[in-house]
């Protein structure tokens, strides 16, 4: 995590930036991304709590702090200086679960993070209006466990996930302002390289975006980063992270259980959805990877974390 962490604070020093925005879902990608990030800031506040002159008068400027540190702003805090410079929001839908909505809150206010919740329901909802009314003749498309096709799911799906990559860019720049602060924010992806060798991605999501601290980190040493994290800087809601089963939540619950029914043998939804195990691409063994699934085409870019 140093090593991203400390390319992070770098990138951030020289761009003209005033700090990083990052969609946080509550799922393992997003949330290493956030661990990583709180590393920065506690590798920075360590510096200028050790007196590090240089660090600490580029922290006071990127914070929009007063030079001479008489505002009362502790950068000596990693928690303050991370309600400064990292701002993440939960984009829920319809799909959504509680138990990601919390992680995500949680997770946030362990680092620190300025923390912010909204829905998508009803951008979805009036892109899906449009499509009906201009272009399919009043026809809706549906998901699977609606009667429809695997196109039709798929759209759905990715049309949450483009929303979300919309919203992202929106809240980087406007957040600022909400806050009174000038500049803008850098946003970062959480698209892990495992993903990127599968395909396992919906383009212009969260694999669109100014940075990428995990590009190319497996997804199995994201899940060791989260573990270390927990224990490193006490970011305990890691572990929960860690140890739930990942899904995109794009669908509705029964679709979610029916794809577990049809393949009981992938127990995990995001090895469900991508066809494999992750642990194939990380390890190379004798055997292939497991079939893909008849319902899961390569040509096809799915949305995940």
């Amino acid at each position: 995590a140093f090593g991203p962490a400390c390319w992070l604070w770098d990138y951030l020093r020289r761009s003209g930036a005033s700090g990083f925005f990052l969609a946080l879902s509550g799922g393992a990608d997003s949330s290493a991304v956030a661990c990583i990030i709180g590393t920065m800031c506690n590798l920075v506040s360590e510096a200028v709590r050790a007196g590090d002159a240089e660090v600490t008068a580029t922290a006071r400027r990127i914070a929009q702090a007063a030079p001479d540190g008489s505002d009362g702003f502790d950068l000596g805090d990693p928690r303050v200086l991370a309600n400064c410079l990292l701002h993440s929001c939960f984009m829920g839908s319809v799909n959504s679960s509680q138990d990601t909505r919390r992680r995500a809150a949680t997770l946030a206010d362990e680092i620190g993070i300025h923390h912010n919740a909204l829905e998508i329901d009803e951008i979805t909802s009036a892109i899906i209006s449009v499509f009906s009314r201009f272009v399919s003749g009043g026809r809706q498309p549906q998901f699977l466990v609606n009667k429809g096709t695997l196109g039709e799911d798929l759209a759905l799906q990715n049309i949450q996930a483009r929303c979300r990559m919309l919203l992202a860019y929106l809240l980087a720049q406007l957040l600022p302002w909400v806050r009174r602060r000038k500049g803008f924010l850098l946003v970062l992806s959480s698209a892990n390289v495992d993903e990127g060798l599968r395909g396992y991605m919906t383009k212009y999501d969260c694999s669109a975006a100014d940075l990428n601290p995990i590009g190319s980190i497996s997804k199995l040493d994201l899940k060791r980063l989260l573990k270390w994290g927990a224990a490193k800087y006490g970011y305990t809601s890691l572990l929960e992270v860690e140890g739930a089963p990942p899904t995109a939540e794009l669908r509705p619950d029964d679709g979610e259980k029916a794809q577990v029914r049809l393949a009981p043998r992938l127990s995990r939804h995001h090895d469900i959805m991508m066809g494999c195990s992750t642990a194939p691409l990380c390890f190379p063994t004798s055997s292939p990877p497991p079939r893909l699934l008849s319902f899961v085409s390569s040509s096809y870019y799915f949305a995940v974390d």
